[in-house]
């Protein structure tokens, strides 16, 4: 056993050194959000600025925000927000090595699969406090497991430590680690309610409601009336191909490609029975699955409920597994495995690279913005997309590097610990970033009327689009500096802007 755990922990510690290549080569990884998020960590480290106040509350959404800020005070920023992408990596694949080993009783090479499904469609959006919040599950739903025949006090305060640690990383790991916690214990209260075992089913409901009665607290009573949203449903026909985002990057042949040889590679170890799914899993694989058939796109305030539950399927069917393979069998996995593993590693470090050259152009044109200044921020319609190199939040860096105010940083009432200063609140409410892009890019005339009012309350503006692009002469613009897709232009004021 010794020998075994020696080699999986090696195997795990080259592995992710490897999977940390991009987000170390690249000075800022290509996620949609992730520029968002610095902008935020750079306010909270500093208290906020002249336009935004940083307003601490049990917020389910925390992770990066509890972390990131105490981690800047020692090191960048920028570096920062990359360790901090090194903890979701190790988490995620650690997390599932360590279910695997309480839930098969050793230690296996076969979790480290989960390194294959550390750059997927969810990293590239940039959700990295749900990200953490999986890893956290994962870890909590083992410590669980693996306290089950300790003392109740000792198993009831760690389990409400890792059930808070859930909570405030991301709402929706809090719901993946109660759904998976139902499940681990359904079958032994069933077993125990049909054996009139009224002591320990009792005893064991205890500790289940227990752990949750603090987050549940929080969450009735000051969370979900603040954070009230609509409920959106997508389409239900997608949900067989969503499960293909745990793949899915930037070579969509090669993506589809490792998307089916490991859904194979499982599928054939289940229908000859060679699988060995651990019983105790089973029941909380089933409640995720079906929470992913049931759960809308929208809920609360939240984007893409069901879009991120595929992942923590994979990780746990992988972690609830322990296949009976023969040796050879053993070693085309693995030498299969590390073949997808290093190309794909391959295939993101290419395209972060090329992401990098575009956002040093991007950040140099950034910074010639005046400090302190008011940047309004214009795209065409269907920016808010995953793209190879997403720039449409990049100008939410002006917050740290210009101390500037940028209506699309993330600031909303029930999921950042920041907020808008009153006299900037009606500023940010009027952002009409598509209007502003259709005005002065598109040279649309009825769109500019509508568009001056509001842009005129600002200094400068950033206009950003998917490819090259000119800024058309305007009486309303001053060009200030460019990049292919990225421009800069001081807003004229005045009352001749407004004829052309």
């Amino acid at each position: 056993m010794p020998r075994e755990f020696g080699r999986v922990v090696a195997a795990f510690a080259i592995l992710l050194a490897i999977a940390c290549g991009p987000v170390f080569s690249t000075v800022l990884p290509p996620l949609v959000d992730y520029p968002n998020h610095l902008a935020r960590m750079h306010l909270i480290g500093e208290g906020g600025n002249a336009y935004y106040a940083v307003r601490w509350a049990p917020l389910p959404n925390l992770a990066a925000d509890l972390i990131i800020p105490p981690l800047a005070r020692l090191m960048p920023l920028m570096l920062a927000g990359k360790v901090f992408l090194v903890l979701v990596f190790a988490l995620i694949a650690g997390g599932t090595v360590w279910l695997n080993r309480v839930v098969t009783g050793r230690w296996r090479r076969w979790p480290l699969l989960a390194f294959l499904f550390l750059y997927n469609r969810i990293l590239l959006w940039g959700f990295i406090n749900y990200l953490f919040g999986v890893g956290v599950a994962l870890c909590s739903l083992a410590l669980w497991l693996g306290l089950e025949q300790r003392r109740a006090w000792l198993r009831l305060a760690a389990a409400s430590l890792a059930a808070l640690a859930c909570f405030f990383s991301h709402i929706e790991a809090f719901g993946l680690y109660g759904l998976t916690i139902v499940g681990v214990e359904a079958g032994p209260a069933w077993r125990e309610f049909r054996r009139n075992d009224w002591r320990n089913l009792a005893r064991r409901l205890a500790l289940i409601a227990g752990q949750f009665a603090i987050p549940g607290a929080i969450f009735f009573a000051w969370w979900a009336p603040r954070a009230a949203g609509g409920i959106g449903d997508g389409d239900f026909a997608r949900k067989a191909d969503l499960l293909f985002s745990v793949f899915d990057n930037y070579n969509r042949p090669f993506d589809i490609f490792c998307f089916l040889l490991l859904a194979g590679a499982i599928g054939v170890l289940a229908a000859s029975g060679r699988l060995h799914p651990a019983p105790r899993l089973l029941g909380a694989l089933a409640l995720v699955l079906v929470a992913y058939l049931a759960l809308p796109s929208r809920l609360f305030s939240g984007s893409g409920v069901d879009h991120r539950l595929p992942l923590a399927l994979f990780l746990l069917l992988i972690a609830a597994s322990a296949p009976s393979l023969a040796r050879r069998e053993a070693i085309a996995l693995a030498a299969a495995a590390a073949m997808l593993f290093a190309v794909r590693i391959g295939v993101v470090e290419s395209v972060w690279r090329q992401a990098d050259r575009t956002y040093a152009a991007d950040l140099a044109v950034l910074d010639h913005l005046p400090v302190g200044a008011k940047l309004a921020v214009a795209y065409p319609a269907g920016t808010v997309n995953v793209r190879a190199v997403p720039q449409l939040h990049l100008p939410t860096l002006a917050v740290a590097r210009r101390e500037a105010f940028v209506p699309t940083l993330f600031a909303y009432p029930g999921q950042q610990p920041l907020a808008v200063k009153p006299p900037f609140a009606a500023l940010a409410d009027a952002e009409s970033s598509t209007l502003w892009w259709l005005a002065f890019i598109d040279a649309d005339a009825a769109a500019r009327t509508r568009a001056l009012p509001a842009l005129m309350r600002y200094d400068d503006i950033v206009f950003l689009g998917p490819r090259p692009f000119p800024l058309p002469a305007d009486p309303c613009l001053a060009p200030v500096a460019a990049a292919p897709s990225f421009r800069l232009a001081a807003i004229v004021h005045g009352p001749g802007c407004a004829a052309r």
